[in-house]
């Protein structure tokens, strides 16, 4: 009887829990504005875009699953001929805080995992011909938005880069960054939208 009672009292918790989750898919591009620390080039401009999954578990906390292309890196200039063009696909998980449950002011955070779609050789930073760049990075992002009740949201980011952007020469040489890392540093700015179902 005892066990009876606890399934009882576990499955109305469930689907008590599960009714008030809500998933709703959606879209999102922007533009990136990005650097790589501690080198000569210049800041880039790029796109992102892609989906994700807008979990809602109360109305002050999401969890957003997102699955983006991004274009990152940096432009050449007299000190760095070359451009450094990086394209990701990034996996990220972002926690959305909303202040108040009836205001679509939020809070996001989470990681990401940004994998290089295109590993195509360069020549950049330090000028010694061509290199490679390092396969993937892990990141960071921080930012605030606002959601519209109608689902529209408008979202600015910061990304910060954990791994150096390691340079390798045409024999699989590593080439040592020396004293500094050279960072991916990603400000974002965009619009995504959710859809209801």
């Amino acid at each position: 009887m005892r066990k009876l009672s606890l399934f009882i009292v576990f499955c109305l918790l469930f689907t008590s829990i599960y009714a008030q989750v809500k998933v709703r898919p959606g879209i999102k591009m922007g533009i990136n504005n990005s650097e790589i620390t501690n080198s000569y080039l210049d800041p880039k401009t790029g796109i992102y875009v892609g989906g994700f999954a807008s979990i809602q578990f109360n109305k002050r906390y999401t969890l957003q699953p997102e699955l983006l292309y991004s274009q990152q890196g940096g432009n050449g200039n007299s000190r760095a001929p070359e451009d450094l063009n990086i394209q990701y696909i990034s996996i990220g998980l972002a926690n959305k805080f909303f202040v108040s449950p009836n205001i679509g002011f939020h809070l996001v955070l989470g990681p990401t995992l940004d994998i290089n779609a295109e590993n195509s050789a360069i020549s950049v930073i330090n000028g010694n011909g061509d290199l490679d760049k390092t396969p993937i990075d892990f990141a960071f992002f921080g930012g605030v938005g606002y959601e519209f009740p109608f689902g529209l949201v408008l979202e600015a980011r910061y990304k910060q880069g954990l791994l150096d952007v390691e340079l390798f020469n045409q024999e699989g040489e590593y080439v040592p960054n020396y004293s500094e890392n050279h960072l991916n540093s990603v400000f974002q700015i965009g619009a995504a939208y959710k859809f209801e179902f």
